[in-house]
């Protein structure tokens, strides 16, 4: 992807400006995202795996959650549609074909700023466990 054109998931998160996107705030889209991309769920069950793939460290809130698979399917990065069968009615979200090539992107362009951010951190620690407080 051209560095000048426009990547739609950058809608969907907040890259630093002090960092100059050294460090990416906003992981969320590429989480959920990710997990559709695998299966489609319901939010409630985005919750809960975000929270089973972080391993129990994080466990974002139903009000960043559910604004953003709405954001998503504004933009056309996923469909939705009610599941009734279940007993009561769930909202259930399906990766689009647009969904599939915003994370593709999101995955090119987040790896090298995790490397950065990773090395920037290791460099950190190294100088806060060399140092006597």
């Amino acid at each position: 992807m051209k560095k000048d054109q426009e990547r739609v998931y950058e809608k969907l998160i907040d890259v630093s400006k002090l960092s100059k996107g050294l460090l990416l705030k906003g992981l969320l889209p590429y989480y959920v995202l990710g997990l559709l991309a695998e299966e489609k769920m319901y939010g409630k069950k985005v919750l809960e795996r975000i929270h089973e793939v972080t391993g129990g460290n994080w466990k974002p809130s139903p009000g960043s959650v559910y604004p953003l698979l709405q954001r998503m399917a504004r933009l056309g990065m996923v469909s939705e549609y009610i599941d009734d069968s279940v007993g009561h009615p769930k909202r259930v979200y399906e990766l689009t074909d647009a969904g599939r090539d915003a994370y593709k992107d999101m995955k090119e362009d987040i790896r090298p700023r995790l490397k950065r951010t990773i090395e920037l951190l290791s460099l950190h620690l190294d100088k806060l466990e060399k140092e006597d407080w």
